[in-house]
């Protein structure tokens, strides 16, 4: 048919039972067709047929192609139409347009890599909004993304980083989408706040559901919880690493702002009668906190102390996320479905930037005015093997990951010696009792369904658990490395099913106990996966769970007892 719809007609209609390939050139069409193995033709006027071969097996993809000179051209072929970077044509005639990460300027040719942007997260989605030019609302192309809430980025390495509050995940992924990781992917429940020290290369965040503020390195490394007491639904966070404060908002019984050095300690309530205060963020030339108030909808700002309190705009129905650059501040609101600029002052000068947006959860301004300063943590990591914490003013102390101590050249970290284990179905935990340290954290071990039992060999440093989902032994390192089944869910050449119930492990002869529901027996099997084999089979008694004392050398056992009447 025409390109215009019209003229349609058939060329083939039978014996054409799956086609596969299919190209054009000169006057034939060609295609493969995976039930008859062939490669056929038919002229396109005509509409006379040819099998060119046949007999070919999984054929697939099929372009026919002339080296004679193309003929014909249009206006993109002659010095890129004159645009810096893509020239598309069309109908109307060409148009000129950029990669991600660049924007078009006005003489709608040359593309930029602007200065400034906007940057906000809608749950499904991270987007970007232009300050200079009218290129707006430009999805960044990530996977995978279903409830995008806090955001911040780095800009030396060019990534953005996010939570997701449904995947309950800390994300982060290039400017163009690339290299899209999870950097926290455990033992978080509402990670609505999270910032970037972009100076210690650490990652800081706020979870209303642990009620625990936490930081990493940025790729998820030596985690450690930082603030846990007394913290009541923790919301948005800020950073200021050149000074050494971090600040956060409470949305609790008693809302407040309160601020913390960022090692955790010296905190004090900045602000305590307040609304809901979300969207925090810092004015760093200026030196003042601004926030949106959800309970009087209100933006406010105060100097680094919370004193000389200021409105800053109201009449505003929902405000919610908010973010400062040069002169102004740009915040959302749900109810106007809007992001929307003010003077950073006054509030004059009102303007919306972009409408007709649902749920854009957090905003801020890309630009590397936003992370400028020094401290010791910027110059090889202050000389700290895990951790360097920016305190104030202008100082540091070296971290550690949670439970770790820190040695007495207050550089390095010794990891710890006494610990409980525990287990909750897909997760692995371990808590210490030091009123010094948060008491529980999630181990970073992936895959796990229906943790049973656990065990942990402290020579080697790796913990052994039964999965009772998929029947099967189980081992890692504390950080997930080196995952490795130990025992299979079945016998090979013995039709044999198992079903592990308990286990203990021989740490002086490097085996592992453990006891099975569907067969009634003790096993051994050495730490490396070999089997030794059955140790006890129960005949009226069933072995279920199972201890081993290998210095006095005796196993321990607690069976269920079949009577038969």
């Amino acid at each position: 048919m025409n390109t215009d719809g019209t003229g349609r007609r058939v060329l083939v209609e039978d014996k054409i039972p799956h086609i596969f390939g299919f190209t054009l050139l000169g006057d034939y069409v060609y295609w493969t067709d995976w039930q008859r193995r062939s490669i056929e033709r038919v002229h396109k006027r005509s509409a006379d047929r040819e099998v060119i071969i046949d007999q070919l097996p999984d054929l697939m993809g099929l372009k026919a192609t002339s080296v004679h000179r193309v003929i014909g051209s249009n206006p993109c072929a002659e010095e890129n139409g004159g645009c810096s970077h893509l020239c598309l044509y069309r109908p109307q005639g060409l148009r000129c347009a950029c990669p991600i990460g660049f924007e078009l300027i006005s003489d709608m040719k040359t593309c930029i890599v602007p200065e400034a942007f906007l940057l906000f997260s809608r749950r499904a989605d991270i987007r970007r909004i232009s300050l200079e030019t009218n290129n707006n609302n430009v999805a960044i192309p990530l996977t995978g993304v279903k409830e995008a809430s806090a955001l911040d980025f780095d800009v030396t390495d060019n990534r953005i980083y996010w939570t997701d509050i449904s995947l309950k995940t800390i994300s982060r992924a290039f400017m163009n989408g690339s290299a899209l990781e999870h950097v926290v992917e455990f033992g978080l429940d509402y990670p609505e706040g999270m910032a970037v020290d972009w100076l210690g290369k650490n990652l800081y965040w706020a979870d209303t559901g642990t009620n625990r503020i936490e930081v990493s390195k940025l790729d998820g490394q030596h985690r450690q919880v930082l603030v846990w007491k007394d913290l009541d639904s923790p919301r948005a966070l800020a950073l200021d690493p050149a000074e050494g404060f971090m600040y956060w908002t409470e949305w609790g019984g008693k809302p407040k702002i309160d601020r913390a050095a960022m090692d955790g300690s010296e905190r004090t309530t900045l602000v305590p009668n307040v609304g809901r205060a979300n969207g925090l963020t810092i004015d760093y030339a200026k030196r003042r906190l601004y926030w949106t108030d959800l309970d009087t909808n209100l933006i406010e700002s105060s100097n680094m102390l919370g004193l000389n309190r200021e409105v800053i705009a109201d009449d505003l129905p929902h405000p919610f996320g908010l973010t400062q650059y040069q002169d102004y501040i740009y915040w959302t609101d749900w109810s106007r479905r809007s992001i929307e600029r003010a003077n950073k002052t006054s509030g004059q000068n009102r303007t919306i930037i972009q409408g007709h947006l649902d749920y854009v959860m957090d905003i801020l301004v890309f630009h590397s005015s936003r992370q400028a300063g020094w401290n010791e943590c910027a110059s090889s990591n202050g000389h700290c093997s895990h951790l360097c914490l920016a305190v104030p003013v202008g100082g540091f102390v070296c971290g550690c990951p949670a439970h770790y101590s820190l040695n007495a050249d207050n550089r390095t970290c010794s990891a710890p010696t006494t610990f409980l284990l525990f287990s909750q179905k897909s997760a692995i935990n371990r808590m210490v009792i030091d009123e010094q340290q948060s008491p529980d954290i999630t181990l970073p071990i992936h895959s796990l369904r229906n943790v049973r039992a656990i065990d942990y060999d402290p020579l080697d440093k790796q913990l052994y658990w039964i999965d009772s989902r998929q029947n099967m032994i189980r081992k890692a390192q504390e950080d997930g490395g080196q995952g490795f089944t130990v025992v299979v869910s079945s016998v090979p050449n013995q039709n044999l099913e198992i079903q592990p119930y308990d286990l203990s492990i021989d740490i002086y002869s490097r085996y592992i106990y453990w006891t099975c529901e569907a067969t009634n027996v003790i096993d051994v099997t050495r730490l490396d996966g070999r089997s030794i084999g059955v140790v006890l089979k129960g005949e009226q008694d069933r072995p279920r769970a199972i201890v081993v004392n290998p210095e006095k050398g005796y196993v321990t056992k607690a069976s269920v007892f079949h009577f038969r009447l």
